[in-house]
């Protein structure tokens, strides 16, 4: 209960009334005593005396009320307003709500005000002008709107103005420049944009400016210049414009120089290089195309140099190694090239050096044993070649030299580093064997050597090191696995495909109780499945693909409940499926093809796919997959497949299955590809109610079908893209709707009884390229409306009955390279302009009854027509009869060659997979054949960057550009929901109604492409139900728009700060939900996807809650993919202040531990309320700090959310979160718990309260 009082005062009663007012300040919030200072609770200590309180006489001048110890979650005291002597008000982090009464600006003795970390709102009034005497205003973090008053230029005596982190917008008024005294301006995370104004180089005393994190636009003035007092300039993340200007070099005080993400273009100027004081410069992310600096050493108090992804050139100056204080470099994802310069060997302060991504070349230079305190080394993705030297390095725990052309044999001297963690050595020419060479490494964790040159044997000895992750993959490995390495009690995930690795699976693979992936795909295993692999029972994904392995699939192996992903593809197993699949409830990626399995498929094939929790970790990417493709099974597709609801592909082509095609796998609403060729089936081609929105690829060639096409279906099958019914029986006409299907690329209806005219109806343009009807009973003339079909490429119509002319709208096909229109009756003159089609390659009109001439135009730029008699012109058979014979001679033998080759031809492309590319779909791989697919199905060595439909958990959403930029209003602001890494999320509503989440990636970036490709790569492929789901993208022209589903209740970061209605809303079993739920999404990224994923900017902000508050962790706009379970370089300071862990400000790499510190920041917030930044000056000043403050005093019961209740059981679990928080939030990452370490805490905490 809120108490307010207005008292009208006069001069004579202001002393008494003045203390009257602070009693009844405090009584107004007496009923939460929990949030008053001790002082105040004592009716005999004068009001002048309590804590905060200052007094001029009886005049209260001063109420430094700051609540960061217990907010009180109230409306702002209307009382405030009226204590008219007032210098000094302070009532930050009390979480008071509501707008700012009129009275306050009418408090004009204002010397200081500080109302930051609060829930206040609405705009800023020109009546603040009124407080002409003040020197401190802080409005950080608050929810404060509209455009800055005009008037603000009038505070003639302001020192400090502070407005982060509110929704400020519109541009800043010109009038901030009259502030002649200002010292700090910080505007930073709003939403202000336009110019930054040219006055502002009238602050001649400012020393700190921070506009990051806005929407400013154009060029930096240059009278910037003129802040020559300035020690901090921040304009990160804008979208500023031009070149850095010439006057940034007047700034001789300055110490941080911070352009990330401001897009500016041309060379980095040369004036930066005269900033002698400057001790952190970041220009990551921008558009610079010229090289640094050559003078740059003259930077010889630079501590950080971070410049990744910015499109710098050239080599690395040599003066760089005169910035002796260097303790991290990052300079990756550009395009530096030559040797690294040997002046760099001097830096031995330094910490961290990133490269990757370059085309540096010349050997990894030995002088960087030189670097004792260097912890990180990233060279990854550059030309480096020749051996690698020893690095003599005892600080050293990450060392990535991946996709270089490093060669030679490997040292044990590499074990010198005895601090070495991780080491990523893949992608290189290393050979030789690993015989002892890593047997020192006592604390590697992470070995991956995958695609290099290794032979010889596995060493059992790496069973014995303390490795989490071992990854030898594509190498040439040969023996037996020893037996050792089954008895590694760490190991977590094991690769050793594409080896030549032999022998059969030894027993004593029991023991490693501890492993969760198992990857032996492509080797020479031979023998049984050992039935011991059945104890494994953390075990996620298994692949034995590509082997030799016989026998039955053993019983146990169905004992491995947590298998998610099981794929034997391509042995020589036998036998029957056993019904003990059913036990595995948690699969969603099944793949037996390419052996000899008979039976009938099991009513229990279904168990898994459906939806169920996934866990909590899961090493698996191909999701939904059911793949019995090239095996023996006979009998009918069970019923029960209605049951696999989460599948997205069927592949039960090749087998020897039988009976009508069931209805129920209409239900299958994720389905995008179903196979069912080569099979014998019969009956209907398709069920009733054969509705599947989500269907991409439907091959049902080469069976027993019969009956009809239906007419009336093929709306329901809208996203179709190939249709393959070949090979049946088949009859009746081709309905012409079929061709109203947008997406359809890949039609094939040959081999069929169709008859009837063959009309195309299309109501817009179509994506048709293939359209084969050969052998066929089609009839009657060729309709004029198949030239509509101008993406047409290939057109078979061979073997039919059609009659009449050819109409000479064919030409219009400008696409078509194939043509076969042979053994019909097409009658009548030749049509010559056929010719003009550019790219025809093959054509054949053989068996048809065409008079007349072929014009000798036609001949001369289409050779290769076939099937028509040779007749020259007149006068050529009049002059050059012998010529004549001889010509038609070779002609003829011409033609006899030419069908031939074009019958072989025809023969390959029935018979060998047909890919097809749209350009706007994505990429549908299919196999109709029925030979050996083992080519076809083995793993692929590198999946190229590139999307595959199958990989999305509903099929890609396909929009175009003006459909967005409709929904979007041409991108106005009044749609903005967000800002990620690399572009703007906009609130998009479709043409149907559905509302979309719609990211626009930042354009003109010199890597644009690869972080797009990227982004799809990464996301398209994560599938759980606690990360935020890809629904598709849209290129246009240098455009790049990625589409994601809308979280209807924004970010956690919104409910707690800015709700006025987050208390009921957010009650401690929701939050407690939305903690278990990120914390799984997070682990699923560390834990359960290959490659695996560091975060590196978990906060809250990224944490998004859908219309059930079912939390969905966001915005993988930093993500980084990574090979290794623990750690990666990040390419900028990864992450935001008050989440950012400590070993960050020393090392710039980016780990999993990182994520769990940032992790444990969230998990604070939602146990305290509190905000991670801005609490009192204990312990830095952050949430962090003040926690442990806490605890240490004995306080952790208050530093509990005041602002709900809860039960006493309720507080011993929020208590028990805040405990698991302050673990992950340790200063040492090593005695932090892993994420899956997290999950399994936060589910005791859960169970012991349902108990």
């Amino acid at each position: 209960m809120v108490i307010c009082f207005v008292y009208p005062l006069s001069k004579a009663d202001t002393l008494f009334d003045d203390m009257q007012l602070l009693k009844a300040f405090r009584d107004s919030f007496i009923d939460r005593r929990d949030g008053i200072i001790s002082s105040w609770s004592h009716s005999q200590t004068s009001p002048c005396n309590w804590t905060g309180i200052r007094c001029d006489g009886l005049t209260v001048s001063q109420i430094d009320f700051s609540c960061s110890e217990s907010p009180l979650n109230l409306p702002l005291p209307r009382l405030i307003g009226t204590f008219r002597s007032l210098k000094h008000l302070n009532l930050s982090h009390c979480a008071f709500s509501g707008h700012i009464f009129p009275e306050f600006w009418e408090l004009k003795k204002l010397e200081v005000l500080d109302l930051s970390y609060n829930r206040l709102s609405g705009r800023l009034p020109p009546s603040i002008a009124k407080l002409k005497y003040l020197r401190q205003l802080i409005l950080d973090d608050n929810n404060f709107s509209g455009r800055l008053p005009s008037t603000i230029g009038q505070l003639a005596e302001l020192k400090e103005l502070s407005l982060r982190a509110n929704s400020f917008s519109g541009n800043l008024p010109e009038e901030l420049g009259s502030l002649q005294l200002l010292q700090s301006l910080d505007i930073s995370s709003n939403i202000l944009s336009g110019n930054i104004p040219a006055s502002l180089g009238n602050l001649t005393k400012l020393l700190f400016f921070t506009a990051r994190e806005n929407r400013f636009t154009g060029r930096l003035c240059p009278e910037i210049g003129k802040l020559q007092m300035l020690q901090i300039l921040d304009l990160a993340w804008n979208s500023l414009t031009g070149t850095i200007p010439a006057a940034i070099g007047n700034l001789k005080d300055l110490r941080v120089l911070d352009f990330q993400s401001c897009r500016f273009t041309g060379s980095v100027s040369e004036e930066v290089s005269m900033l002698s004081n400057l001790t952190y410069l970041n220009l990551a992310q921008n558009d610079f195309d010229g090289e640094l600096p050559s003078n740059i050493g003259r930077l010889q108090n630079l501590v950080y140099l971070i410049a990744p992804n910015s499109g710098l050139t050239g080599t690395i100056p040599s003066q760089l190694g005169n910035c002796k204080k260097l303790k991290i470099i990052d300079l990756s994802f550009n395009l530096f090239d030559g040797p690294l310069p040997g002046s760099l060997a001097g830096l031995e302060s330094i910490n961290s050096l990133l490269l990757d991504s370059n085309r540096l070349s010349g050997p990894v230079p030995a002088w960087i044993s030189n670097w004792k305190q260097v912890q990180t080394l990233v060279l990854s993705q550059n030309l480096f070649s020749g051996s690698l030297p020893p690095l003599n390095l005892p600080s050293l725990y990450h060392l990535d030299v991946s996709a270089n052309l490093l060669s030679g044999e490997l040292s044990s001297d590499i074990c010198n580093a005895p601090s070495l963690t991780s080491l990523v050595l893949s992608r290189n020419n290393f050979s030789g064997s690993l015989d002892g060479i890593f047997k020192d490494c006592l604390n590697l964790t992470d070995l991956i050597l995958s695609e290099n040159n290794i032979s010889g044997e596995l060493p059992g000895y790496l069973g014995e090191l303390q490795l989490i992750t071992l990854e030898l993959s594509m190498n040439k490995l040969s023996g037996k696995i020893p037996d050792q390495l089954w008895e590694s009690k760490t190991l977590m995930a094991i690769s050793l495909n594409d080896n030549l690795l032999e022998g059969s699976l030894s027993e004593a693979v029991a023991n490693i109780s501890t492993l969760v992936r198992l990857q032996l795909d492509n080797n020479l295993f031979g023998g049984r499945i050992t039935p011991g692999i059945g104890t494994l029972k953390n075990l996620t994904n298994l692949s034995l693909h590509g082997n030799k392995l016989t026998g039955e699939i053993p019983s146990e192996l169905f004992e491995c409940t947590k298998l998610v992903s099981l794929d034997l593809g391509a042995n020589r197993l036998t036998g029957k499926l056993s019904k003990s699949i059913s036990k595995l409830k948690l699969l969603d990626n099944l793949v037996l093809s390419d052996n000899k399995l008979y039976g009938p498929i099991p009513e229990e094939i279904c168990s898994g796919f459906q939806k169920v929790p996934l866990p909590d970790s899961e090493y698996t990417q191909h999701y939904g997959m059911l793949d019995l493709s090239y095996n023996e099974l006979e009998g009918p597709i069970p019923r029960t497949i209605k049951h696999c609801t989460v599948v997205t592909e069927i592949l039960l082509q090749c087998n020897k299955l039988n009976g009508s095609i069931p209805e129920e796998i209409a239900s299958l609403a994720n389905l995008t590809l179903l196979d069912l060729s080569f099979n014998s089936f019969s009956g209907s081609m398709v069920p009733k109610l054969f509705s599947m929105m989500n269907l991409q690829g439907l091959i049902l060639s080469h069976n027993q079908l019969q009956g009809l096409i239906p007419d009336n279906f093929w709306p329901s099958l809208p996203s179709l893209a190939k249709l393959d019914l070949s090979s049946n029986c088949l009859r009746g006409p081709l309905p012409s709707s079929l061709f109203c299907i947008k997406s359809l690329t890949y039609l094939d209806v040959s081999m069929n009884s169709l008859s009837g005219r063959l009309t195309v109806d299309l109501k817009s343009t179509s994506s048709l390229l293939v359209l084969n009807a050969s052998n066929n009973l089609f009839c009657g003339t060729l309709d004029e409306s198949v030239s509509k079909l101008a993406s047409l490429s290939v057109l078979d119509l061979h073997n039919n009955i059609f009659t009449g002319s050819l109409p000479a709208s064919l030409s219009n096909l400008a696409a078509l390279t194939y043509l076969d229109l042979s053994q019909n009756n097409f009658q009548d003159s030749f049509p010559c302009n056929i010719c003009t089609i550019q790219g025809l390659e093959f054509t054949n009109f053989s068996g048809n009854s065409f008079t007349g001439n072929i014009p000798e135009s036609c001949l001369d730029e289409k050779p290769c027509i076939l099937g028509l008699p040779f007749i020259s012109s007149r006068s050529d058979s009049l002059s050059h009869p012998k010529n004549v014979s001889v010509v038609g001679l070779a002609v003829g033998a011409t033609v006899v060659f030419l069908i031939l080759l074009i019958g072989l031809l025809k023969w390959k492309t029935q018979r060998q997979d047909i890919k097809i590319l749209d350009n706007d779909k994505g990429k549908l791989v299919m196999t109709p054949e029925c030979t050996s697919s083992e080519g076809l199905l083995r793993k692929k060595i590198k999946e190229p960057l590139s999307i595959n439909i199958a990989t999305f958990e509903h099929s890609l959403l396909r929009i175009k550009a003006a459909d967005i930029v409709s929904a979007t209003e041409n991108f106005s602001k009044s749609y903005i929901i967000g800002d990620g890494g690399f572009g703007t999320v906009y609130r998009a509503s479709l043409p149907e109604g559905r509302i979309i989440a719609v990211k626009r990636l930042n354009g003109g970036h010199l890597h644009g492409e690869r972080e797009f490709l990227a982004e799809m790569e990464t996301i398209g492929k994560v599938k759980h139900e606690n990360l935020v789901p890809l629904l598709g993208y849209c290129v246009f022209a240098d455009e790049r728009f990625l589409i994601y589903e809308y979280m209807e209740n924004g970010s956690l970061d919104f409910w707690l700060r800015n709700q006025a209605d987050a208390v009921e809303a957010l009650d401690w079993p929701t939050r407690f939900k939305i903690c278990l739920g990120s914390a799984r999404g997070l682990a699923f990224l560390h834990h359960g996807f290959v490659p695996h994923i560091i975060h590196r900017d978990i906060k809250s902000s990224n944490i998004l809650l859908d219309r059930n508050f079912e939390p969905r962790v966001s915005d993988f706009g930093l993500a980084r993919i990574i090979s290794a379970c623990e750690s990666h370089v990040s390419t900028v300071l990864a992450g935001t202040f008050g989440y950012i862990p400590p070993e960050y400000g020393q090392a710039m790499v980016a780990t999993t531990k990182g994520d769990v510190y940032s992790f444990g920041v969230v998990m604070l917030e939602l146990v305290t309320g509190r905000a991670p930044v801005g609490q009192s000056d204990v312990e830095g000043g952050n949430l962090v700090g003040w926690i442990r403050w806490m605890v240490a005093n004995g306080r952790e019961h208050e530093a509990l959310d005041p602002s709900f209740s809860c039960s006493a059981v309720r507080k011993v679990q929020m208590l028990h979160v805040l405990s698991i928080a302050m673990s992950c939030t340790n200063d040492e990452p090593w005695m932090r718990p892993t994420m899956l370490e997290v999950v399994k805490l936060l589910k005791q905490s859960k169970i012991s309260i349902g108990s």
